[in-house]
């Protein structure tokens, strides 16, 4: 009688210990910022906002007028961006689609404005107090002679919302918790040397991408400057698309995943303020 006994709180041991571990293996994590699937909305460069060097070439090798290439370097880099970042994110564009959604374009173009703000983390380092923000629009005297304010840093043309119901509504239509504003495209020709020499020998061509990712909460979560580089007899921009465009889109897939991980934290820092719940009050 004792021995069964004892094998009866052998079981119960085993099964106590057992359950304990099972509820362990199938707790729920919490869910981090990659796990979470955003919904992305593309909003493409103005075609006023493409600045080439290379339009001659192009119009030599594609025989495309000037208009259509700036044309074919937006869709080529919007399509970049899209390839890219559809492998993590749930993307929408306005541009890639049959039916082209001009007149939301046109809703969001006159609905934002740009600004050159400083490169995030290119602070040129210069202590000058005619650099003072408050001074930056003024002249004044300096050892008898007029003085200019100048700057130094580092700047990058960056989008900012005037219309408050921009996002709500891209966010209500779209779905999109996030939107990618690309606000500049420069194309130009550089030197690969010092010395300025812009033989054929002698030079590359340098992509600069200017942008901007905000949240449905007009919070930023990337902006910035993304820059490569191409042969300097690469005129298709079909391939100039495929090939470098799409490390301009890798680079900024890698930001915005930093972008996310940053606000998932500060979300989750305790003591972090969070926008107050609506209170219903009872009649």
């Amino acid at each position: 009688m004792l021995s069964k006994t004892r094998n009866i709180a052998v079981c119960l041991g085993l099964l106590i210990v057992s359950t304990h571990l099972f509820s362990q293996q199938t707790k729920v994590a919490p869910k981090s910022a990659d796990s979470i699937k955003h919904s992305i909305l593309l909003i493409p460069v103005k075609p006023t906002m493409i600045m080439s060097e290379i339009g001659k070439a192009v119009n030599t090798t594609t025989k495309l007028s000037y208009p259509k290439i700036a044309q074919a370097f937006r869709y080529s880099l919007d399509l970049a961006l899209y390839n890219t970042l559809k492998q993590t994110y749930n993307v929408k564009s306005l541009i890639q689609t049959k039916k082209k959604s001009d007149s939301t374009l046109l809703y969001i173009y006159n609905s934002i404005g740009y600004n050159y703000d400083i490169i995030p983390g290119h602070d040129s380092g210069e202590s000058h107090s005619e650099f003072d923000p408050k001074q930056q629009k003024t002249h004044f005297i300096k050892n008898g002679q007029l003085q200019v304010p100048m700057d130094y840093t580092k700047r990058f043309m960056n989008t900012y919302v005037v219309n408050p119901k921009l996002l709500p509504k891209l966010n209500s239509v779209f779905g999109s918790d996030i939107i990618v504003f690309i606000n500049e495209l420069d194309i130009r020709n550089v030197a690969n040397t010092l010395t300025e020499d812009l033989t054929a020998s002698n030079f590359r061509r340098e992509i600069m991408v200017q942008y901007t990712i905000l949240n449905a909460q007009k919070q930023y979560l990337a902006k910035g400057v993304l820059t490569t580089y191409f042969p300097h007899n690469m005129n298709d921009p079909k391939i100039i698309g495929e090939k470098y465009f799409a490390i301009i889109a890798a680079d900024m897939s890698k930001e915005l995943a930093k972008g996310l991980a940053k606000a998932q934290a500060f979300k989750d820092k305790p003591g972090a303020i969070h926008s107050p719940k609506k209170v219903t009050k009872k009649k």
